[in-house]
């Protein structure tokens, strides 16, 4: 958000956690799922979507359940007061009349961020009508999900071991990191990117509290390697040639070539060694890169022609470790 920028979250979430038992009794049915139009049984969010509803996180709008509809703040937040009221039994206020429906979620949620003491208190902007109204980031959401856990860590344990370093867009944020590795959040694609200031879906929602009210929901996942792209200074939608081809085509097969040469040279390896048909390493790996995709220099983009494949690969090493000789491919 310009929102809830304050991420510095409650030191609270950064202890060890331990799975906690009982959690349906925590989150029993308490309503019959009435099959909404819009959810059909094939899709990849049913299950997750109807738990929801029976255990009373999620409600339908008038429209249906509207799994495609951007989440707003006032959602999160009563969704997160929600669980929050299940993890610790205290009972969220009734509605009072005149104010905003989700008001008295965000009563709710402000007061215990006081209480505690959490670095919560001060970084949701609780007063802003037009805020809590607006669609809501995918950090955003994170904040009210961390609101919703703020004292109830035993209720999670890690089902994974995500790094810092594994992840393209976190950082060091320790809180979004312990989601991932609650297997709570798996990202935006299989390198796992967080994509904070994207919005989400009340279908990716329902996923995400899904799996903080059942632990049996919680995702495993490794992310696919990051680093080619870390070193590349690219994205792996960044286009590199006309054709459509991207950064993600384009690096595995520079990354074949240079480890085919590596196999062919051995310890002889140079990026100005010249083979017998008078072409340089170097050459040889651009030249077979484009070979292999099927397009000419021409067809570059400018992020192509500010690629460096020596450099590239220096920075790879620096990144990795490793070298891409045989067997140490990091994308193929």
């Amino acid at each position: 958000m310009k929102r809830l920028t304050a991420f510095a979250l409650s030191a609270a979430l950064l202890l060890t956690p331990a799975l906690a038992a009982g959690t349906e009794e925590k989150f029993p049915a308490v309503n019959v799922y009435p099959g909404f139009a819009d959810v059909k049984e094939n899709d990849w969010f049913y299950d997750t979507a109807r738990l929801c509803y029976e255990i009373g996180l999620m409600k339908g709008t008038d429209k249906g359940f509207e799994p495609g509809k951007t989440l707003t703040s006032a959602e999160c937040a009563a969704l997160a007061a929600r669980l929050r009221e299940a993890f610790t039994g205290d009972p969220i206020p009734a509605a009072q009349p005149g104010l905003p429906w989700y008001q008295n979620y965000a009563d709710y949620l402000m007061e215990a961020a006081q209480e505690s003491g959490s670095s919560y208190y001060g970084s949701i902007p609780w007063d802003d009508k037009a805020l809590f109204e607006a669609p809501a980031t995918r950090r955003d959401f994170l904040v009210f999900m961390a609101l919703a856990a703020d004292g109830s860590e035993d209720e999670f344990s890690a089902v994974n071991e995500i790094a810092h370093e594994d992840l393209p867009d976190v950082g060091e944020d320790a809180v979004i990191l312990r989601f991932y590795n609650w297997g709570i959040l798996t990202g935006t694609d299989k390198y796992g990117t967080f994509a904070g200031d994207k919005t989400l879906t009340r279908s990716e929602a329902a996923a995400m509290a899904a799996r903080m009210a059942r632990p049996e929901l919680r995702k495993t996942f490794v992310p696919e390697d990051y680093s080619p792209f870390t070193a590349a200074c690219l994205t792996p939608g960044t286009v590199m040639f006309d054709t459509g081809v991207t950064a993600a085509e384009y690096l595995i097969t520079v990354n074949n070539a240079i480890a085919a040469w590596e196999a062919a040279l051995g310890n002889e390896f140079n990026w100005h060694y010249v083979w017998t048909d008078g072409k340089s390493v170097l050459n040889h790996v651009k030249d077979d890169s484009l070979t292999a995709l099927g397009v000419t220099p021409a067809q570059g983009t400018q992020a192509y022609k500010d690629f460096d494949v020596q450099v590239y690969y220096a920075r790879l090493i620096d990144l990795t470790g490793v070298t891409l000789a045989p067997d140490q491919n990091r994308l193929a």
